[in-house]
């Protein structure tokens, strides 16, 4: 599931690149873009070159240095609080 989410991530971060691209708002965004993820499995897979194919695109967009995926915990994950249940 976390790679999974990061697959959506990675998606939506390319299709924001690209679209400040054609804005034409900056020239170029030569950087990855940086990707926290508080699953330590998911980042691995990410960097790592064995894996099924339905970890394939996210390992690509790592290798094709559009995204960089990097572990931070959960504590410092600032959208944490948005993917838990609110209190009744």
């Amino acid at each position: 599931a976390e790679f999974i989410a990061l697959y959506e991530t990675t998606s939506q971060a390319i299709w924001i690149k690209n679209f400040i691209s054609q804005l034409k708002i900056v020239d170029f965004i030569g950087r990855p873009l940086k990707v926290h993820c508080d699953n330590e499995a998911a980042v691995s897979f990410s960097n790592n070159n064995k894996m099924e194919l339905k970890y394939f695109v996210v390992k690509e967009r790592t290798d094709n240095q559009l995204v960089c995926i990097q572990h931070i915990g959960t504590t410092d994950m600032v959208a944490d609080p948005l993917t838990k249940a609110l209190a009744s």
